[in-house]
């Protein structure tokens, strides 16, 4: 290995860990592996370990950088530690884009076979509401709802008796979340990331 690109991984190894660690967050949650027990109760919490000594070892590089005057290198090492911070601090929604992004992945890679269940259920003359679970434990688990009267997110009162009706066949009766995918494509309209309470 050429001394500049070992000065260079050296240099900006805070900067990759940084960006690094929430996308393996994402990633993993794109796999059946970020809906497994055990990796949420000791995987997650090995992880967000391992980043947080990545950090405090960027912060002892960032205070020798200083004092040697190197501010560039400072600066880039700086942000290691404030990337953990900020997940910290606004952890709840750290944790809801890692799970939102990794539903996302799952849902593009897994579309296509969705949309071929949605074809095979022939319609009745009402809107189809079909729930595709990714699974999860056993008091809790996420998925998807396919809603074409967009009624899922509606609050209790304002939906249809025939919704109501169609729900009664789904993880929907046990208690969910509901939210749309974000932006407005076409190739999302109806669908909605969910958790389901069972």
């Amino acid at each position: 290995m050429s001394a500049a690109k070992e000065l260079s991984i050296k240099t900006f190894w805070p900067l990759w860990v940084a960006i690094g660690m929430p996308l393996l967050f994402v990633a993993l949650n794109t796999t059946s592996i970020g809906l497994n027990f055990v990796f949420v109760m000791i995987g997650i919490p090995a992880l967000l370990c391992i980043w947080g000594v990545l950090g405090i070892r960027a912060l002892i590089l960032v205070i020798q950088h200083m004092q040697h005057r190197e501010w560039s290198r400072a600066v880039i090492s700086v942000v290691l530690p404030l990337a953990i911070l900020a997940a910290g601090v606004w952890h709840w929604q750290f944790l809801h884009l890692c799970n939102d992004g990794g539903d996302i992945g799952y849902f593009i890679a897994e579309r296509s076979s969705y949309l071929e269940k949605i074809r095979a259920t022939p319609p009745d003359g009402e809107p189809r509401l079909l729930v595709f679970n990714r699974g999860g434990m056993s008091w809790a688990s996420r998925g998807y709802v396919y809603d074409e009267s967009d009624e899922v997110t509606r609050d209790e009162p304002l939906r249809s008796v025939g919704w109501k009706l169609r729900a009664d066949a789904t993880e929907l009766t046990c208690g969910y979340y509901a939210q749309p995918f974000p932006g407005h494509l076409s190739f999302t309209q109806h669908w909605y990331i969910a958790s389901f309470s069972c």
